[in-house]
This record gives structure tokens, sequence and C-alpha cells, in this order.
């Protein structure tokens, strides 16, 4: 398998959250504990102050306890405000612990080369659209993030390779999939 990176759209992945208005681009990751739990978040954008403090603007609904389980995952019923009016600023403090995107796509990337099971899907965490697509390259083409389940990126498959001969996709079939970090 090759990977290739198509631009850097993927550094800042999009963050999927059913009750957003409209999908955004986040930053990086906000990590930190709220009493003995750990949590994490998207950062949507960050700040030094004249003062020399760093905020990073988040939405508190997007607050995930790693140690809840992800099948048990509910939605719960929220106001449907506007995206924009949740968004607070955070000021950072020692017992928080940021990372953009960039740093952490990357090394999931550079992760899955060595780990990936070859399947690639129709949507983040939906059907597989390929089983077998361990030799195909993938051209990195975009990212998400969703509180669900974690981070993906939007990968088009080129050409495969069998046993030494080169086949081309069918021309008219879906080459764009989405692959777990």
């Amino acid at each position: 398998m090759k990977i290739k990176l198509n631009s850097t759209l993927p550094f800042s992945p999009v963050q999927l959250d059913a009750h957003h208005a409209q999908p955004r681009r986040a930053v990086g990751q906000l990590s930190g504990m709220d009493g003995a739990r750990a949590f994490s978040m998207a950062v949507y954008q960050f700040k030094h102050a004249d003062n020399d403090a760093i905020y990073y603007q988040v939405d508190p609904s997007e607050r995930v306890y790693p140690d809840e389980s992800t099948a048990d995952f509910v939605a719960v019923s929220r106001d449907h405000k506007s995206s924009t009016d949740r968004l607070e600023w955070v000021e950072h403090n020692d017992s928080l612990s940021y990372k953009p995107y960039a740093f952490l796509v990357m090394n999931a990337i550079t992760k899955l080369v060595a780990n990936w099971d070859g399947i690639v899907y129709h949507t983040p965490s939906g059907e597989r659209l390929r089983d077998t697509a361990i030799n195909a390259t993938l051209q990195v083409m975009d990212a998400c993030v969703c509180n669900r389940f974690g981070l993906w990126v939007m990968v088009n498959l080129s050409s495969d390779t069998h046993d030494g001969f080169k086949t081309q996709p069918t021309p008219g079939t879906r080459q764009l999939g989405w692959v777990p970090l």
C-alpha cells in the first residue's frame, strides 16, 4: 500500500456532530481531566492573548470521555442553536493538553501503513466500499473527526496491482471512500 497526501485539508478535519447546523473544521484536540475522568474535544480556533495566555475555542457539548463505550452512545436531544452560538473560549491551564490535528493525522497515517486491514468504507463507520484495497495507492483527500467514531480520512483509490499486473478501476465506479485512523 502507498499513501499520498493530496493537500493540507486533512490537517484540519471536518468535525461531524449531528447537532451542528453545518460541519466545521477543527484545528486540534484538547485533552484534560474532569475530576478523575479524562476527556477530549475538538478545538476550532486558538489565540494568544496580550498577557501570553492561550485560549481555545471549543463546543463544550462535544466533550468526549474515552471511558464511555461508543456502542452505548445515545444522541441526547439538545436545543438546536446555531453551531457558533455554543462555542466558547477556554483558557489554557496545566491540566489541559493541546495537539494540532496536523500532528495527530500524520502520526495516525504513519501507523496506518503498518496496521491497515485493507477495508475502505462508503462513509465514516458506514458500510464497506471495498475489502481488498490492501495493494491500492491511497490518495488522502480530506479528513473528518466525530465524537462517536474518531478520526477518519477520505481517500481516492488508485490502481491496484494483483500478481504483478496493474488493473485500473472500472470507469463509473465510486473510487472515493473512508478509512479509520
